[in-house]
């Protein structure tokens, strides 16, 4: 297994680092095929290939390579729910009867129906069984959405709401419903228009075009029980099930996918603080090691939080991962499920990629017109001191000024945090940290020169 040349985005030191995690991974040796991509400063940066796309063919799988990514696909349902909740066709804590009226036949087991609400059914803690009846993996066979709509009266709320994380496809697929209702489009239609086209996903589908498939990896099973050879998979169609899973891809585009949570891409998709809400944990674990967004998964390793989403269907196994302060991804396509692989493979990659050192406070958004170019932060750089003992620094930046952390044991109450030119003079807006959002007014004295500032009901003073 070796990276395609990228090395201008791909440091030697570092994919020496990765191949070495790949080198040491023995599930490796029992998966056909992998193909991972690496994510470096929201683009793609280097791919390692190990095995084959397909058995027969004897090729390596690649950033091209297409395979099936299963419950990836829920992150583009959730990402068209918010893009309707934007549009103010929906409330994320609207109950689903508001938009189904006829769930009212779904059995109230173990918690009201009005309790599975829109933001519950992306978070799964709706309290919702994990599948449809009708739903058979066995035979890798899923119902049409008309059956589904017609048996509703067989869904069943099996626990209460918020009582567990519990994974529900069923959900997924039920958000899939509302999706169509709300936007007049077939599901598959609308997040084709309004998310995979606008983000220049060229090779992601629900069905593949005979060019795609081309570019698809085979997909295996494990042996039977005292078998040795992997099996070819069956391909079953999620038919209804779509919204929950149904999507196939490659690491081209799955890094653009990463891309676009990391910021990149116009606001006309997906506004940046929706994106941020997505990736807002609304459950957390009881130990804080993992949590539940809208959609992505967060997991905790160390000081850092990676995002994430996993999927699993029939001949393959996908991860997705993220973390925003660096800007840095995995991806991963195994062309056989259930496997050990990828979730924590793909992890232990990224926190390697993401590299041991913190990122240092985030610079202020730069500013622009005429207040922007008159501003002269170097007036303002110094110590500053205010009752009962708070301790900042300001120092200029060429867009503002920032308040960089407290040194040693000093509180923090204020800083760090960056600060931009206000409407008046003398005054900021503060960007980040605990003042965001309120106004520091500086002081002069009679000769012009700051003499401090006061924020937040404290009197900061100049001491040099």
């Amino acid at each position: 297994m070796s990276p395609f040349d990228n090395s201008d985005k791909l440091p030697p030191e570092l994919a020496s680092e990765i191949q070495g995690i790949i080198d040491s991974e023995p599930a490796l040796k029992q998966v056909p095929g992998v193909v991972i991509g690496i994510v470096r400063e929201g683009e793609l940066a280097g791919v390692f290939s190990h095995g084959m796309a397909a058995l027969q063919s004897g090729e390596s799988p690649g950033e091209s390579s297409i395979a099936r990514v299963a419950s990836v696909t829920k992150t583009f349902t959730a990402t068209a729910i918010m893009q309707l909740r934007d549009a103010s066709l929906l409330e994320l804590d609207d109950p689903l009867l508001i938009h189904i009226p006829e769930f009212t036949v779904a059995e109230a087991k173990a918690a009201p129906l009005e309790g599975v609400t829109i933001r519950r059914l992306l978070t799964h803690h709706s309290g919702l069984s994990t599948e449809h009846p009708a739903v058979d993996w066995d035979a890798a066979d899923f119902p049409q959405l008309e059956h589904v709509m017609d048996t509703l009266e067989k869904i069943q709320v099996v626990i209460p709401q918020d009582s567990q994380w519990k994974y529900s496809n069923l959900a997924y697929c039920l958000l899939g419903e509302v999706i169509a209702r709300l936007s007049g489009r077939p599901y598959i239609d609308y997040v084709q228009e309004e998310i995979i086209a606008p983000l220049g996903l060229e090779n992601t589908a629900f069905d593949l075009s005979p060019e795609q498939e081309a570019l698809k990896m085979a997909g295996y099973s494990p042996p039977k029980p005292g078998e040795s050879a992997v099996r070819p998979a069956p391909y079953g169609h999620l038919n209804g099930f779509s919204s929950a899973g149904q999507l196939q891809t490659n690491v081209e585009d799955l890094a653009k996918l990463i891309s676009f949570q990391l910021g990149s891409g116009p606001d006309s998709i997906l506004s940046l603080s929706s994106r941020a809400e997505m990736r807002r944990p609304v459950y957390i674990a009881d130990d804080w090691s993992s949590g539940q967004g809208l959609g992505w998964r967060a997991v905790r390793k160390g000081e850092r939080v990676f995002w994430n989403h996993g999927g699993a269907v029939h001949g393959f196994s996908t991860s997705v991962i993220f973390n925003v302060p660096t800007r840095t991804g995995v991806i991963m396509l195994a062309n056989m499920w259930p496997t050990p692989l990828p979730a924590d493979f793909a992890l232990s990659i990224a926190v390697k990629n993401a590299g041991s050192e913190l990122p240092k406070q985030a610079p202020a958004p730069s500013l622009s017109g005429a207040l922007g170019d008159a501003l002269k932060p170097g007036e303002y750089d110094g110590d500053y001191w205010a009752e009962p003992g708070l301790s900042v620094s300001i120092v200029g930046t060429e867009s503002g000024i920032a308040l960089p952390p407290p040194s040693g044991v000093q509180s923090g109450l204020h800083n760090p945090a960056s600060l931009g030119a206000g409407e008046e003079d003398d005054t900021f807006i503060v960007l980040s940290g605990r003042g965001a959002g309120e106004t520091a007014v500086f002081e002069r004295d009679d000769a012009g020169v700051v003499t401090g500032f006061k924020l937040g009901g404290f009197r900061y003073r100049k001491t040099g």
